[in-house]
């Protein structure tokens, strides 16, 4: 069983990795909500209709393959056996 308990054994520099991203995302949130967008506000409404058209469409790929990951990971259940 400790041989089991090893190889499910996460390493502990991904969490660190995992917080750093998670803070330098916070501080750049922080740190540009005030900053502005320069290119958006020169954008025709032509071109903000095209960028919204857009950015919806990517939304609902991005939101398939989240529920299309969760699907896979729930029927193959990679870390079973960490449980």
């Amino acid at each position: 069983m400790d041989i089991l308990q090893k190889e499910c054994r996460m390493p502990i520099f991904l969490a660190y990795l995992m917080l750093i991203y998670i803070i330098a995302s916070i501080f750049y949130l922080l740190a540009t909500r005030a900053i502005g967008t320069p290119f958006s506000d020169s954008l025709t409404p032509e071109q903000i209709e095209i960028k919204s058209k857009s950015s919806r469409s990517r939304s609902i790929i991005f939101t398939s393959g989240i529920l299309g990951a969760i699907l896979l990971l729930v029927v193959i259940q990679p870390f079973k056996k960490c449980q």
